[in-house]
């Protein structure tokens, strides 16, 4: 199978790399600028390799063209591969009874609706399934890729209504073996879906960072943020190429959840400023807090309670396939490595590591993930015998 991999930045580079490493029975063909396929070539992360305006080449070959770059560029490419000489000599030969040669063409993009219109316009042999893998990073080079990025994660995929599986079944057969899960789902499920779980918190975030008041700023008081802070505004570095393409194609869905959001605001407010406030001076007791009207924003707290767990329901979560333990860390060099070293010497292997809390002489939090339930009681026990605090998550 030829794989053609149009536009090649983190995602498409890891899934060359994973193909190359597991040598998965494939050609894979880069297709990008001339500095990015000089790099994937000292990479050795691809057989062939293209510039964007060598349609004809890169796609008269190509069993399956994934393409990869930002929306706009995406619809671009679409716009020349109905302009490829091939092809319409390859419908003249298919009228006549000839070829019934299929040429699957997928994407990688973050909005569904208007690609898949798109695609549904592509004269044969082309045939078009939209899809969407969630996984990423801020990184955005093929410098950065990782064989292991697609490992557990969701994987979209729209086909046109009526699309037998047998037509899309390359792209499924890739999507498995790069560990992703695959789910069919319509396009506009996919975009009013992405609208509240990916774009709305984008926004969100952005606006968060954005509007840091002037009486932090003038203080440099912000430098106090917390964990709760930082994490909430970790994706307000994203960069604003490729979240220009979303907005605008998925606008509608985008600013429904954001007005959702907002109500959802105006709720906590007006409860918030029905507390009582506590008068430092007066004693407090049990009738003056049960008399506070905090019944509103407990009530707000323990909808948020539910549905935060509801994101993890068993079964329901591509990343509850992982089972979790946490670990104690000693305050000393090579804290990290007395613990992650003793499980690769048992053949355990790690799927996720985050380092949670840390202060300087505390020990600090360690997460671990494990792909089964058996290799994390492994682990548990394993640590455990070398004298350290450990917890199942």
């Amino acid at each position: 199978m030829r794989i053609t991999l149009v536009g090649f930045g983190l995602l498409a580079s890891s899934i060359a790399a994973a193909v190359r490493q597991a040598k998965f029975p494939a050609v894979i063909r880069a297709v990008s600028s001339a500095a990015t396929l000089k790099r994937a070539k000292e990479l050795d992360l691809a057989n062939e390799f293209f510039e964007y305006d060598s349609v004809e080449e890169w796609s008269k070959d190509s069993d399956l063209i994934l393409l990869c770059g930002p929306i706009l560029h995406i619809l671009k490419t679409m716009e020349a591969l109905k302009g490829v000489s091939w092809a319409k000599e390859f419908a003249a030969e298919t009228a006549r009874g000839g070829s019934t040669r299929q040429v699957l063409v997928s994407d990688i993009g973050s909005t569904k609706v208007e690609i898949c219109k798109a695609g549904s316009k592509l004269p044969p042999p082309f045939r078009f399934v939209g899809s969407h893998p969630m996984a990423g990073s801020e990184k955005r080079t093929c410098e950065h890729n990782d064989p292991a990025i697609f490992e557990n994660a969701y994987w979209f995929v729209c086909p046109p209504e009526g699309t037998e599986e047998s037509v899309y079944e390359p792209l499924l057969t890739l999507v498995k073996f790069l560990g992703a899960n695959p789910v069919v789902f319509p396009p506009e499920h996919h975009d009013a879906t992405m609208a509240w779980v990916s774009h709305m918190p984008q926004m969100l975030s952005s606006t968060l960072a954005g509007n840091l008041p002037e009486r932090l700023l003038s203080h440099n008081y912000q430098h106090y943020a917390g964990r709760a802070f930082r994490d909430m505004t970790r994706i307000a570095a994203s960069g604003w190429g490729m979240w220009h393409d979303i907005a605008v194609t998925n606008r509608k869905e985008t600013v429904r959840a954001l007005e959702e959001v907002r109500a959802g605001l105006d709720r906590t407010i007006e409860a918030m400023n029905a507390l009582k406030v506590v008068d430092g001076a007066a004693p407090i007791s049990e009738a003056s807090q049960s008399a506070d009207n905090s019944a509103a924003l407990e009530k707000i707290f323990k909808s948020g309670n539910d549905g935060r767990a509801s994101l993890f329901a068993p079964g329901r979560n591509a990343a509850s396939a992982f089972f979790e333990i946490t670990v104690q860390l000693k305050d000393k060099p090579g804290a990290l490595l007395s613990v992650l070293e003793p499980l690769a010497q048992e053949g355990l292997n790690v799927r996720d590591v985050e380092l949670m809390k840390v202060r300087e002489n505390v020990a600090g939090t360690l997460l671990l993930a494990f792909k089964t339930e058996e290799e994390a009681a492994r682990a548990l026990k394993l640590l455990k015998y070398l004298d350290y605090e450990v917890k199942e998550r």
